[in-house]
């Protein structure tokens, strides 16, 4: 399997991921990482028809995507793993997978949150879940769409 993009968008699957991260990185699956929204069935209804029909789309509570992903399931499979905020990513490598960056999409706006990049704002808990990423050498990049510029904000992690 070839993890071709790790991506943190409070708003999952959507016209920009549709649209542009599918064919940006080619992708034939998308692997949602959510505790929550595996026992969600209408949530996980709604993913499934805004998912491109190039893509398959596969819903995982962290434990089970950790499994898969260290068993290599999708072995020659281009994946992108999407997650809501970046406690499953941090809870992902806690597990024994490793990352190799993580991307940084839109993270809206909610009450206490720092604003760390144009349209993304970070509440405390998942802050120590950026900085746990960091501290394990994995870079942090906001990229709101794939002909948008890359920044590098693992700094603010650090």
């Amino acid at each position: 399997m070839a993890i071709v993009e790790v991506r943190v968008d409070d708003r999952l699957i959507h016209g920009q991921v549709s649209g542009y991260w599918v064919p940006q990185f080619s992708v034939q699956r998308i692997l949602i990482i959510d505790d929550h929204i595996v026992n969600d069935e209408a949530r996980k209804t709604a993913l499934k028809f805004g998912c491109p029909p190039s893509c398959k789309l596969s819903i995982f509570n962290v434990e089970k995507a950790a499994d898969k992903l260290k068993r290599k399931i999708d072995e020659g499979i281009r994946v992108m793993i999407l997650c809501q905020n970046p406690q499953p990513l941090a809870d992902l490598v806690k597990a024994g997978y490793q990352i190799d960056h993580v991307t940084v999409g839109n993270m809206a706006s909610k009450e206490g949150a720092d604003h760390i990049a144009e349209n993304a704002y970070i509440s405390a808990e998942e802050r120590k879940a950026f900085e746990y990423l960091a501290g394990q050498g994995i870079p942090i990049y906001y990229q709101i769409a794939p002909n948008k510029p890359v920044e590098n904000i693992t700094k603010q992690f650090k």
